[in-house]
């Protein structure tokens, strides 16, 4: 279980971290490079802490990293929110002013990039099953 918790994980900090580099790029926005400074770290973790015997202390440690970065901070509300949800409410037609409200420029932009869009929602997919593993795991334990 662990294993399949560290795919969905390590998956979706190698999309994110293309994602925020394709948007550095396309929207002339640097800043969104600081979420490598969350992915890297989360794939080197993933990586050490799922090789060999795993510890109690590796276990906390892997559901510690993988729920707070992984599954809260770039699941939920990198791909559910500030994609998913605002493809939802953009395209269903909300009103301009609201979504500039949610969803304040520069931080934000409108979907105008189908690419920059595709890798967000995307996120927000991969999310559903990162969360559905990680609850098993947390169920089952470490093995």
């Amino acid at each position: 279980m662990i294993r399949k918790v560290a795919a969905y994980s390590n998956a979706l900090m190698m999309l994110t971290s293309i994602h925020h580099i394709y948007g550095a790029w396309v929207y002339y926005t640097p800043w969104r490079l600081h979420v490598l400074a969350l992915s890297i770290p989360v794939l080197i973790v993933n990586w050490f802490l799922v090789r060999g015997a795993v510890s109690p202390f590796k276990f906390y440690m892997f559901c510690l990293v993988n729920f707070v970065i992984s599954v809260i901070l770039i699941g939920l509300y990198e791909g559910m929110f500030n994609h998913l949800m605002k493809n939802l409410l953009y395209f269903s037609g909300l009103d301009k002013n609201t979504l500039l409200k949610m969803f304040p420029p520069p931080t934000y932009v409108m979907p105008n990039d189908f690419w920059f869009e595709l890798t967000g929602v995307t996120q927000a997919l991969i999310t559903v099953p990162l969360i559905y593993f990680s609850i098993k795991l947390v169920k089952v334990g470490a093995k």
